[in-house]
């Protein structure tokens, strides 16, 4: 009559172990991602699919756009850093700043959309979720995109940084830093 019960509890036991082996063996996925400085430093070489250009510039994949490495008001040294203190504007004053760079120099100048700031975001690590080795000045904070919000006036679209994350509901009169990008594809003239 014992016999049983030992076989009763171990297939308890079994199915137990079973059940908790997916639960036990995720445990790694609550683990907070490391820190994108200590990523990199560790990783001088990587560069996340990007190619390093001339005069601070940056090309991502198979893309027709430029970033510029440093955010505006930066400007890229041969040391691979970024010297000055980054503009912090209002999304309009951005904007303007922008369009005046690319009338100025007659290259298509813009902030990125948003799309373009996720596809630069590193999955790997946070604080900033940028590669620090393209991005060498590249700080935690909102950093506006071209875009404005569809439904509300007032808001437009801002990327923070820290872990890649886009937002839409940005005040337009806050300062923000943005970067910007040279459109190859698009003539002015």
């Amino acid at each position: 009559m014992i016999r049983p019960n030992i076989k009763f509890f171990t297939n308890r036991l079994l199915i137990l172990c079973i059940i908790s082996l997916p639960i036990v063996t995720s445990c790694d996925y609550f683990r907070a991602p490391e820190d994108c400085s200590k990523f990199f430093e560790s990783r001088p070489d990587s560069l996340s699919g990007f190619s390093l250009r001339s005069g601070g510039l940056a090309t991502h994949g198979k893309n027709t756009i430029d970033w510029a490495r440093c955010p505006a008001g930066t400007q890229f040294k041969a040391s691979k850093t970024c010297s000055g203190t980054p503009l912090t504007l209002t999304f309009q004053e951005a904007q303007a700043y922008a369009k005046e760079l690319s009338n100025k120099s007659g290259q298509s100048i813009r902030l990125p959309t948003s799309k373009e700031m996720a596809s630069i975001t590193e999955k790997a690590c946070i604080n900033p979720a940028i590669n620090l080795n393209v991005f060498p000045s590249a700080d935690v904070d909102n950093y506006w995109t071209s875009e404005e919000n569809s439904s509300r006036t007032r808001v437009a679209c801002a990327y923070y940084t820290y872990q890649g994350r886009r937002s839409c509901l940005e005040p337009k009169d806050l300062p923000h830093p943005f970067m910007l990008v040279l459109d190859r594809d698009r003539n002015l003239f």
